[in-house]
């Protein structure tokens, strides 16, 4: 989708137009992110009388490809979506507003004070890139889970209780298919399976990242949890981590073949994902017995004839692979939810307007849009919304030693937002090639890493 620049400096009737842009993260509308977020803006535009703030909505399946390309040629606008593919250098640093005040939160002396430490800043600067810089700030925190229809788990005699170990997940998936419905809604993004692969490792790496974690998030020699960028680009380059002899990478692979065989959509490669649950429009039409979504899925089942509920991940034991731990998969609440950030080029007004929303959006104004979109707050003092007590509990809510990059399975540039796992999981690709690949893709990686971060140790070269 090409996009007019908006990045100019001027204004228009005395008011400053900026415009956000972005994926639908919260429902299938391809023309705007809902009802709720209609207000929130209304609500800042109301505060700050003298700015205009559009919405521009990218599709689902190709925002990254689009905003990247406008980044690079200078026509993104004031705003775009955290995940684009950029070198640090093409955003701005919000380090300076972050250490003044947050005008919307009263008593606020730093703004990144403000934040729940947990998950960014903090003592260890979670959020900083590669030169120590935070360039986005969480708009909410994110979690995902298993959302099932209890009226088909029910009707084909499979209690919720069985999905909870790994082969009690695949065998029930047996039975679903065996009925007629698509056991877990499944979709040619690289959502699905990527998640499945996080929650697989998160029970097998734990060796492997304590032979590997020696950085902190500053890039300085230390440790960090998860584990910190630059210490897996230094077991790459050192082949100290080589995913073609790692056991445990070829065990997730096998673990992820088996759970796609038995559980996927049938002809999934060929499904287009919608935003809201994983596998397409499926499983709220009730043709899919269970189907991957964030929290903010949850919001697109008011309407539903059917009643669901919701699981985490099954349980990896010792039977399926000798490398797992055998106790519950972690993913972890994050702030992979909805964040932007602002290009280098954006200037004077129009980057001081860029700044007052991201403010805005992080402080007390934002509690009802949380409450309407099933978000986890970012911030202190304000409220998870109800009913989403699974999604923040227990171990799955707390992040891998590994963090979300699931068997230390990178991607370059060229390739981000791609299905490492596509080819292997259809069968055009043998397991062996596979490793192959994955591991070459990440000596690109690595090699990135190290250019666009400047490092200069031994290891580096």
């Amino acid at each position: 989708m090409a996009l007019a620049g908006c990045s100019s400096d001027g204004s228009a009737d005395g008011k400053v137009t900026i415009t956000l842009t972005g994926p639908n993260q919260f429902t299938a509308d391809t023309d705007s992110f809902g009802p709720a977020w209609d207000k929130l803006v209304a609500a800042f535009e109301k505060e700050n009388p003298d700015i205009i703030l559009k919405t521009n909505v990218l599709p689902i399946a190709s925002w990254n490809q689009a905003s990247t390309t406008q980044l690079s040629a200078g026509t993104a606008t004031e705003l775009i979506f955290n995940q684009t593919t950029h070198k640090p250098n093409q955003v701005h640093s919000l380090n300076e507003y972050l250490e003044k005040p947050n005008p919307y939160i009263p008593g606020n002396e730093k703004w990144i004070d403000a934040f729940n430490d947990q998950y960014f800043g903090g003592d260890q600067q979670l959020g900083v890139n590669a030169e120590g810089n935070y360039e986005w700030v969480p708009f909410n925190l994110v979690g995902i889970a298993i959302y099932y229809n209890e009226d088909i788990l029910k009707e084909v005699g499979v209690d919720p209780a069985q999905l909870s170990t790994f082969s009690g997940f695949v065998q029930s998936c047996k039975t679903l298919k065996s009925a007629g419905y698509a056991p877990l809604a499944t979709d040619n993004g690289n959502l699905t399976q990527g998640w499945e692969m996080d929650a697989l490792a998160s029970t097998m790496f734990d060796d492997v990242v304590t032979d590997l974690n020696q950085f902190d998030n500053a890039g300085n020699p230390g440790t960090a949890s998860p584990i910190a960028p630059k210490s897996v680009a230094k077991g790459v380059l050192t082949g100290d981590l080589d995913l073609t002899t790692a056991p445990q990478v070829a065990d997730s692979f096998t673990l992820l073949k088996e759970l796609n065989d038995a559980c996927a959509t049938p002809n999934w490669s060929g499904v287009s994902g919608s935003g809201a649950f994983t596998g397409g429009t499926d499983f709220q039409a009730g043709k899919a017995a269970m189907a991957w979504g964030t929290n903010f899925a949850s919001t697109n089942l008011g309407d539903s004839d059917f009643s669901y509920g919701t699981i985490t991940f099954p349980t990896v034991e010792k039977s399926d692979s000798q490398y797992a731990s055998g106790e519950g998969a972690q993913f972890g609440v994050s702030t992979g939810g909805t964040s932007y950030m602002i290009p280098s080029y954006i200037k004077g007004e129009k980057l001081d307007a860029a700044v007052k929303f991201l403010q805005f959006v992080s402080s007390p104004h934002v509690q009802s849009w949380l409450d309407e979109t099933g978000s986890i707050p970012a911030i202190d003092g304000l409220e998870t919304p109800p009913g989403l007590d699974a999604f923040t509990d227990g171990r799955w809510a707390s992040a891998p030693p590994q963090g979300q990059n699931g068997a230390f399975v990178e991607l370059p540039a060229a390739l981000a937002g791609k299905n490492p796992y596509e080819g292997y999981l259809l069968g055009s690709t043998s397991l062996k090639d596979a490793l192959a690949t994955a591991q070459k893709n990440n000596l690109t990686w690595a090699k990135e890493q190290v250019k666009d971060a400047g490092w200069t140790e031994d290891w580096t070269k």
